[in-house]
C-alpha cells in the first residue's frame, strides 16, 4: 500500500511537470521552480480522493489547484495575463486527465504505470503539435505575396523573407531573390532539370543569365542569376528588371515556399 501511494505521488509529479512544461512552451515564459510546484500539485491530487465529495467539488478543487500553480509558477502583470496563464494550465490538465479517462472507458481499469505511459505519449504528441504550430506561425509572419512578370508570363506565389539572404549580383549590384527550379521552369520550360543542375545553360537564351560565386545559400560554388521584367512584392512594392537566382539548396522543404526574398525587397 505504501509503495502504491509513493508511485501515485511520483506519477502525479511527473504529469504536473509535463503540464507546466507544455504551458511554459505555449506561454513562451520560463516556469519558476516547476519541480517544487509540480510536487505540491501532486500532493493535492494524492489527498483529494481521501475526502468524500461530489464530482463537481473535485473538479472545482482541480481548477483551484491549477490557478494556484499558475500564480506560483509564472509571472503576470495583469489580471488578464493571469487568467490566460491559468486557463492554459487548466486546459493542459484536462487534456492529460481526458486522455486517461478516454483510455479507461476503452479498456477498463489499468495499472498505475500505464498512466505514466499515456501521459508521456500525450506530452510528446502535444509538444510536437505546439512546436509545429509555432514554427508555422513564424513562417506565416514572414510570408509575402509575390508576382513575377516576364514577357507574357506571370507567376504568383508566396515568398518567405529570409533576413539572412544578403546575396547581391556582382554585375548589376542588385539584390537577388532565390527561386526553386519549379519557378525557374515556368519561365524557361525549354531548360531541363539536368541542364540547369549541371549548369549547361549557355545556349538557352536566359535573360541576362550569368553565374556568380557564392559561399553559402545556393548549391555548389556558383549560381545562375537572371533578370525578369518586373517583381511585385506584397501587392505594393514593384521592382523593374529584378534579379533572380536559381537555387538547389532545398529551402522550400524548410519553409514550404518556393521563393526566398531578399530583405531589401520587402
Amino acid at each position: 500500500m505504501e509503495i502504491e501511494i509513493e508511485l501515485t505521488l511520483v506519477i502525479n509529479i511527473v504529469l504536473n511537470s509535463f503540464i507546466l512544461k507544455l504551458a511554459s512552451l505555449i506561454l513562451k515564459q520560463r516556469a519558476r521552480l516547476f519541480v517544487l510546484w509540480a510536487t505540491l500539485g501532486g500532493i493535492i491530487a494524492l489527498v483529494t480522493p481521501l475526502f468524500l465529495m461530489p464530482i463537481y467539488c473535485k473538479i472545482l478543487l482541480q481548477i483551484f489547484s491549477c490557478f494556484l500553480l499558475s500564480s506560483l509558477t509564472f509571472k503576470f502583470n495583469s489580471l488578464k495575463q493571469f487568467f490566460v496563464i491559468a486557463t492554459t494550465i487548466t486546459l493542459m490538465t484536462f487534456v492529460f486527465g481526458g486522455g486517461c479517462y478516454a483510455l479507461q472507458n476503452l479498456i477498463g481499469s489499468f495499472p498505475l504505470f500505464v498512466v505514466a505511459i499515456v501521459g508521456s505519449v500525450i506530452y510528446v504528441a502535444s509538444y510536437c503539435i505546439i512546436r509545429y504550430q509555432q514554427k508555422r506561425n513564424i513562417i506565416e509572419n514572414f510570408c509575402y505575396k509575390v508576382k513575377i512578370i516576364d514577357g507574357d508570363k506571370t507567376i504568383e506565389e508566396e515568398g518567405f523573407l529570409d533576413t539572412g539572404n544578403m546575396l547581391y549580383d556582382s554585375i548589376s549590384k542588385k539584390p537577388i531573390m532565390l527561386v526553386t527550379f519549379d519557378i525557374f521552369h515556368k519561365l524557361y520550360d525549354n531548360v531541363s532539370f539536368i541542364n540547369a543542375f549541371t549548369k549547361k545553360t549557355e545556349n538557352c537564351s536566359i535573360k541576362n543569365g550569368h553565374y556568380i560565386k557564392i559561399n553559402s545559400v545556393g548549391s555548389g560554388t556558383s549560381m545562375l542569376i537572371f533578370s525578369i521584367d518586373e517583381l511585385i512584392v506584397g501587392g505594393e512594392r514593384s521592382f523593374k528588371n529584378a534579379m533572380l537566382g536559381l537555387s538547389f539548396s532545398g529551402f522550400d522543404k524548410s519553409f514550404g515556399k518556393k521563393i526566398l526574398l531578399h530583405s531589401e525587397l520587402v
